[in-house]
């Protein structure tokens, strides 16, 4: 396949029915969407209260282990029970790893170099846990959900990956989706997954260039590339999966923490910590429709009657340094193939960090030329993306035995490990290198031809 992308059109909706499930396994929030009649493509409610991002936080507090937004809003009385940010540790080596200072969890190494995640369980005793099972405890939660919302069970899944991923993180991802108790997994890129979900359904621009600007979260992807004959044939890529819009928020957080600490003598913010973090993402998404917040300091000290004025100008000389980071990374993909910003034609802004007003300046100012693009729901892009995708695979196969006459099955067994051996196979245009660990059931990895 190399790389080279067919945009899904044309689909047989009589194969579909409805069981295309697309996820997108994100670094802060997930999102699931998945088929409905004809084809139609619909984001599933991943709470009890509608909501259709799922905020990447596990719960370790209770017996029953919870995720999403039930455990951010307990996070203050069950600090060392949570786990979030999984996406950045796994698959990765632990001296790779950058420790955020934000985390309630702590890392250690195993005798390979492997991060294993330490936290507290419901009975107050420490326990540790691999990455990949905190990423099945959001798997199995966004399988049921949506297993409800179809009123079926869903066996076939493509879970979107950055595109800076390593084979390991793909292998890790995998295991994760199996141990959820998903039959067949397809591992797709988000930069690609994105373009899928603005193509589906409207003209698609053949002989044009277009990057593709993922700003998520937690990840940042670029990808150039150019469509013809209805293809996306990726021309450049670039990535940073430690920068993201958490971190507009942590570069608040440090000037509101100095602010209050200096000139209001308020010295408790850590113990008030998750509070603030969350006021400076309240605050961010703010100002990128106004111009100016106002922060109640009596939030954080009763006996305090003032306000901090905060601006998007403040907040723009906040980040100077991360934008630098950010512009590096475009210029990353840019150099890699020595593309010109005039030949760029159109950006397609995804991600829920593309809404801040300083990216879209900054696009602007390296592509002055270019049509920037946000029609669709930047939070859902890359999940009904992989939902197209996923119906684009059903369309082209027959769900009964004959499976593996499109998807093959690869099969990777414990023995692998024992002899060091490694099987090598693509999935979804990423050549990775898988050994099956111990104990785990058999993995069922579904390719594209």
């Amino acid at each position: 396949m190399g790389s080279s992308w067919e945009i899904p059109k044309n689909l047989n909706l009589d194969k579909i029915k409805d069981d295309a499930i697309g996820i997108d396994l994100g670094t802060t929030r997930c999102c699931c969407a998945v088929s409905r009649s004809k084809g139609v493509i619909e984001t599933v409610p991943l709470d009890n209260t509608g909501q259709r991002l799922l905020p990447s936080f596990v719960g370790y507090d209770e017996k029953n282990i919870k995720c999403g937004r039930i455990v951010i809003d307990r996070i203050n009385n069950y600090l060392n029970s949570t786990v979030f940010d999984v996406k950045r540790i796994i698959g990765r080596k632990f001296s790779e790893i950058t420790v955020d200072p934000s985390w309630t969890f702590s890392l250690k190494s195993d005798n390979n170099d492997n991060p294993l995640i330490e936290t507290t369980n419901h009975c107050g005793n420490l326990i540790t846990l691999p990455p990949s099972q905190v990423s099945v405890v959001l798997l199995k939660h966004i399988k049921n959900e949506s297993e409800k919302f179809q009123g079926k069970k869903l066996k076939n899944v493509v879970i979107t990956v950055p595109a800076v991923f390593s084979d390991r993180q793909c292998e890790k991802t995998i295991e994760a989706a199996n141990l959820a108790e998903f039959d067949s997994v397809t591992l797709l890129p988000e930069p690609i997954a994105a373009a899928f979900s603005y193509f589906f359904d409207r003209e698609i621009p053949n002989n044009s260039n277009m990057l593709l600007f993922d700003l998520g979260g937690g990840t940042l992807d670029v990808c150039v590339f150019r469509i013809f004959n209805d293809k996306i044939n990726i021309i450049s890529k670039s990535g940073d999966s430690e920068i993201g819009g958490r971190n507009f928020d942590n570069d608040l957080f440090e000037y509101l923490k100095r602010k209050l600490e200096n000139e209001f003598n308020i010295n408790n913010i850590d113990i008030k910590k998750y509070k603030l973090l969350r006021k400076c993402q309240e605050i961010k998404e703010a100002l990128s429709a106004v111009n100016d917040y106002s922060f109640d300091v009596s939030d954080f000290d009763t006996t305090k009657d003032a306000f901090i004025k905060i601006t998007r100008e403040k907040l723009e000389q906040l980040s100077h340094d991360l934008m630098g980071k950010i512009k590096t990374t475009i210029n990353i993909a840019l150099d890699d193939k020595d593309i010109q910003p005039n030949e760029i034609n159109s950006i397609l802004l995804v991600g829920g960090g593309s809404r801040i007003p300083m990216i879209q300046n900054l696009l602007h100012n390296i592509f002055p030329n270019s049509e920037q693009r946000i029609e669709i729901n930047p939070d859902e892009a890359v999940a009904k993306g992989a939902a197209y995708y996923s119906c684009h695979l059903l369309s082209n196969m027959e769900l009964n035995d004959q499976i593996q006459d499109r998807w093959e099955v690869a099969t990777i067994y414990a023995e692998n490990e024992l002899r060091g051996a490694a099987s090598s196979i693509e999935i979804a245009s990423v050549k990775l290198s898988m050994l099956k660990p111990r104990d785990v059931p058999t993995v069922g990895v579904s390719i594209p031809q």
